[in-house]
């Protein structure tokens, strides 16, 4: 039964995906960045896409030589930046959404697809920058084959280290925490500093009955934006980033080089940040007991085209 389901979800997906231009098309043979969708003819933006990803693993960062691991993508979001316009946006994901991922074989390479929950696809690999891959390749499964240029894998406990270096993010808690620390009272602000910072994006079961994802997202959201606003003031020091990687160095992996990562710094430091809402859909508890977060698939398809494309007339 969940085989036949995970046919016809992903059957859905083709048929309704936005499409590319056939030879009967006005474009035909003009620009391959062309694409069809809902009655109009849309151009791909010129973005860069960056994967941030937190792996639930609390040691440094290392590579085994197991291609099935127990490091989970626990934290994920898709950062979309568009230089022309000025403007970073950030699209949280959810870790458990339901979506095609690839198993990987002894020898790294590509052996099957299966329907499952994004986290799991960054425990194919040897935990290192192969699972980041993958986890890339899963998340362009989930938004109908968007290029996604670049991963950024950090160990969650990255967090009290990101946050510290930028002097405590303050949040306002809007979560009863009363089960799992008295540190961060309901209702009230808070600026966070040490493993609290953890805490506070990173708890959801252990919090009264929460067991779903959404809750848990609304709060990282919520830290994004601080740590975004401490960021933009950290960037007046020249020494910070150089600084900053040097302390991250054992909790990071990710294709980015020593320039590309400045250079992204200074652009998402300098332009305006828009933190959009995750894609919509319906949690369950699947056969095997675990949270499953199924997208609204045209509400999908909407933020894929409002994100890399715009609106092009026909001549």
């Amino acid at each position: 039964m969940a085989a036949a389901a995970a046919v016809l979800l992903l059957l859905y997906r083709w048929e309704n995906r936005p499409t590319a231009q056939t030879e009967d098309d006005p474009y035909a043979g003009e620009d391959e960045s062309l694409t069809y969708y809902n009655g109009g003819w849309y151009a791909r933006r010129d973005v860069e896409t960056v994967l941030v990803m937190g792996v639930d693993k609390y040691a440094a960062q290392t590579s085994g030589d197991n291609y099935n691991q127990q490091q989970q993508a626990d934290f994920l979001l898709l950062l979309v930046v568009d230089r022309t316009a000025g403007v970073c946006r950030v699209l949280p994901l959810n870790r458990d959404t339901m979506t095609e991922i690839t198993a990987l074989g002894l020898a790294g390479e590509q052996v099957g697809t299966f329907n499952g929950q994004l986290a799991l696809s960054h425990t194919y690999g040897s935990g290192g920058l192969d699972s980041a891959r993958n986890t890339g390749r899963a998340v362009s499964s989930l938004l109908y084959g968007v290029d996604i240029d670049h991963v950024m894998a950090f160990t969650m406990d990255a967090v009290p280290v990101i946050n510290d270096a930028v002097g405590g993010v303050t949040v306002l808690v809007e979560d009863d925490f009363s089960a799992v620390t008295d540190q961060l009272p309901m209702g009230q602000e808070v600026t966070l500093h040490g493993d609290l910072a953890l805490t506070f994006v990173q708890s959801r079961g252990d919090m009264g009955g929460e067991k779903t994802n959404i809750n848990r997202m609304s709060r990282q959201a919520a830290y994004l934006r601080g740590l975004y606003t401490r960021l933009q003031s950290a960037a007046q020091d020249e020494g910070f980033l150089t600084q900053l990687l040097l302390e991250l160095s054992s909790y990071l992996t990710t294709d980015c080089t020593a320039n590309q990562l400045n250079d992204l710094y200074r652009t998402v430091s300098q332009d305006r940040l828009e933190v959009l809402d995750p894609p919509a859909g319906e949690t369950e508890v699947g056969d095997e007991g675990y949270m499953e977060f199924h997208v609204d698939e045209a509400a999908l398809r909407q933020t894929v085209i409002d994100l890399f494309y715009e609106p092009r007339q026909a001549s």
